[in-house]
């Protein structure tokens, strides 16, 4: 047997293996340390997509009261989903939009909690960016509190693996991204929604984390997971296939790993409304309903109009 195809024969058990993971860059590390565990292009700068929702929500519950009353403006309305369907003009209590945004990954709450901190979402984002510079995270700029795609938003795995880190340490934003479900309360509606997270549904070691996709953006993650007493943070970036990437990543902690098809029953499902208050609707008018108006018998052979 040739020495070439002896090589080829070996390569796979080496290198190929590693292919397998689509994230163009991910990283896997021992929180208080911050070793390194596994990861790969970790100080790439990408795009995050939700998991900005991260530090807008913490930058959130580090600046206002939960219990604040916020108005979204008109804007609100008009953002994509995911998002809560809040109504400009109306009134939310804060705690609520921190839910939405962290749960639901609502765009339309995290844009409503940076224009009422910030005055406008471009100083709330500056705000975001003085905070990441802070715990370290230098290769991170932010440009709005969603997450939606826009040029020059970026962050790395390693630096958002830090953000969470930091926000991990405060006890209402742990607090919210341990949720599995949340329960929200309108004026129309009561309405639950799931976590996008799914290792919350079918993990056990699993704490929280925070999902994110736009087609630009491909799939995104940051979350953390518990052994033997120590916590590991797992982020990845621009992933074709997030949960077989974490899957495959978390292998260099677990034995035990979810199933494609325990990950596939864990998918959030849509808003289900569990009461709703719908607008009066008008009778339907019909011929016999008329006649019935129009005349009423008060003594026999005796017909009296109803106007």
């Amino acid at each position: 047997m040739s020495f070439f195809l002896i090589l080829f024969l070996l390569l796979p058990s080496f290198l190929f293996a590693g292919e397998t993971i689509t994230a163009t860059s991910y990283v896997l590390v021992e929180k208080d340390s911050f070793d390194i565990i596994a990861g790969r292009n970790y100080h790439r700068r990408l795009a995050p997509a939700s998991t900005t929702k991260v530090m807008t929500t913490l930058l959130a519950i580090e600046k206002i009261d939960t219990e604040e009353i916020i108005v979204p403006d008109k804007k609100t309305a008009s953002l994509p989903a995911s998002k809560m369907d809040l109504v400009p003009g109306k009134q939310y209590r804060a705690i609520d939009l921190m839910n939405g945004a962290m749960v639901e990954s609502a765009n339309d709450a995290a844009y409503a909690l940076a224009k009422y901190i910030g005055g406008s979402e471009e100083n709330f984002a500056r705000m975001m960016n003085g905070r990441a510079n802070e715990m370290g995270a230098f290769n991170t700029n932010f440009k709005n509190a969603s997450g939606l795609y826009v040029n020059d938003q970026y962050t790395t795995c390693y630096d958002l693996a830090l953000i969470f880190k930091n926000a991990l340490s405060n006890d209402i934003f742990r607090e919210l991204v341990t949720k599995k479900y949340f329960l929200f309360h309108d004026s129309r509606r009561n309405v639950q929604f799931k976590n996008h997270n799914r290792f919350l549904f079918c993990f056990e070691p699993a704490i929280g984390g925070k999902t994110g996709f736009t087609r630009r953006s491909k799939h995104c993650y940051v979350g953390a997971f518990e052994r033997d007493g120590k916590t590991y943070i797992l982020s990845l970036l621009n992933s074709r296939d997030l949960w077989g990437d974490a899957v495959l990543i978390l292998g260099n902690l677990y034995d035990r790993l979810p199933s494609d098809e325990e990950l596939r029953s864990a998918r959030a499902c849509s808003v289900s409304l569990s009461s709703y208050k719908p607008k009066n609707k008008k009778k339907s008018v019909t011929k016999k309903s008329i006649a019935k108006k129009r005349y009423k018998t008060v003594k026999k052979g005796t017909k009296k109009t109803v106007k």
